[in-house]
């Protein structure tokens, strides 16, 4: 699934090269065409001239009743159902609701090609279960692209349904004697071992396991915004309602649907057990503790990652004024012993001149008791600057241990402290 997945990508970037708009539209349709190999359902009083793309790049079946419908899906395997709605005639969605079964009661994932719509109508085109909606002004690849995608989650439920039939049973079992409040303990208490978005939503989906939930989940970070269904994957059109109704309460109720916001979280649940009052209200407060939970370790998350960016910049900090007292030791040593070679040129110099010079002898002792005081002056000055060299020395030894400590608590906060090891907190003196 991943390869084919991953030619589809590859086929909508070669498109993009392609000049002529008709050329670049059958190239699509015959490339898509001999990928997938999928078979759909076109069901349309009217086929549109996007439905009609769609119609050639899939092994498609027209249908315009609901009975031939019904009679299609029972006797072929399709992998999705296109419902047009571009193509004029009576095909409403009065009318979609009225004659054709709700998606939800359909075994395969259904799309619906509309013109644009208010956010109350997709909303109610969402709850009547189809799991996107196209519109008119979308490109032909792109629609190609999310019909492909529909198929690919469709495959990848029935994969994760049969594997998880007996996990799923075996979890019920074990779990059928604890509270729900000892499994919201389970979850908050795993979470400490997820280090990225991927671990805590798949975390999050093993523990809604034990309430029987469809759902899908947006966590937004400083790392980005994930979407995600127990697969791993997004939808587009659940992923839109997530986000542009994160900020609009606590919780949203639409038919069957919930969605539930809290800060960094938001959560779709599809299946809400509205017949079963109480039911509706303890998945409701168990499902708000464990988003609450989500939500601090997201926190927790973005914590890290800021941390990891400033270990970072503290470590090329104290590398660049490691090195800077380097070159600054090395440059005073050298200015050191060249003045004090220096003096004692000049002050032999002078000596070697002195007799030649006709003075007196009070003159020439004058001289050299000055050539002398200068060189030991000299000395003295630069045995006192040994000490300039010992700060220095230490200087770059505290730099070096700062250095060592950095990487010494970054490797502490990775383990976590599970061992209950004592974390030593002795302050790096850098004088």
């Amino acid at each position: 699934m991943r390869e084919a997945f991953m030619m589809c990508i590859n086929l909508a970037a070669n498109v993009l090269f392609i000049p002529d708009a008709k050329n670049r539209l059958n190239s699509v349709i015959k490339r898509v065409a001999l990928l997938a190999g999928s078979k759909i359902i076109l069901f349309a009083e009217h086929i549109s001239d996007l439905g009609g793309a769609l119609a050639q790049a899939f092994d498609s079946t027209p249908i315009a009743t609901a009975k031939e419908l019904q009679t299609a899906l029972a006797q072929g395997d399709y992998s999705l159902i296109v419902v047009d709605m571009l193509g004029g005639g009576d095909v409403s969605i009065e009318r979609i609701r009225d004659v054709l079964p709700a998606p939800d009661e359909l075994s395969v994932p259904a799309i619906i090609l509309a013109n644009p719509a208010s956010m109350a109508d997709k909303l109610a085109m969402y709850d009547m279960g189809y799991d996107d909606l196209i519109e008119s002004g979308v490109e032909i690849d792109e629609a190609l692209a999310r019909c492909r995608k529909a198929t690919y989650h469709q495959i990848a439920m029935r994969q994760l349904s049969s594997r998880l039939d007996a996990a799923t049973a075996t979890a019920r079992t074990a779990l059928v004697d604890n509270s729900d409040l000892g499994a919201n303990v389970q979850f908050l208490l795993a979470l400490h071992s997820c280090d990225n978005l991927d671990e805590l939503g798949q975390q999050f989906f093993n523990s809604l396991e034990r309430y029987g939930l469809k759902c899908s989940v947006q966590m937004r970070s400083l790392m980005g915004i994930k979407n995600m269904e127990p697969t791993g994957m997004a939808k587009d059109l659940e992923s839109q309602l997530l986000t542009e109704l994160k900020d609009k309460g606590r919780y949203i109720d639409f038919g069957r649907r919930t969605i539930i916001n809290f800060d960094r979280v938001s959560m779709l649940i599809k299946n809400m057990p509205v017949d079963d009052a109480e039911k509706y209200g303890t998945i409701k407060d168990n499902t708000f503790a464990l988003i609450q939970g989500l939500n601090a370790r997201v926190i927790a998350i973005e914590d890290r990652y800021e941390l990891e960016k400033e270990k970072e910049t503290l470590k090329k900090l104290s590398s660049d004024v490691q090195g800077v007292m380097h070159v600054l030791k090395s440059s005073y040593q050298s200015v050191m012993k060249n003045i004090a070679t220096t003096v004692e040129h000049t002050a032999e110099q002078i000596q070697y001149r002195i007799p030649a010079l006709a003075l007196t002898e009070v003159d020439e002792m004058f001289l050299e008791e000055v050539t002398n005081h200068s060189i030991y002056e000299t000395n003295r000055i630069f045995n006192e600057g040994l000490k300039v060299d010992e700060y220095v020395n230490k200087l770059e030894q505290s730099l070096g241990a700062a250095l060592a400590a950095i990487e010494t608590d970054a490797t502490s906060l990775s383990s976590g402290g599970d061992d209950g090891a004592k974390v030593d907190n002795n302050m790096v003196e850098l004088f």
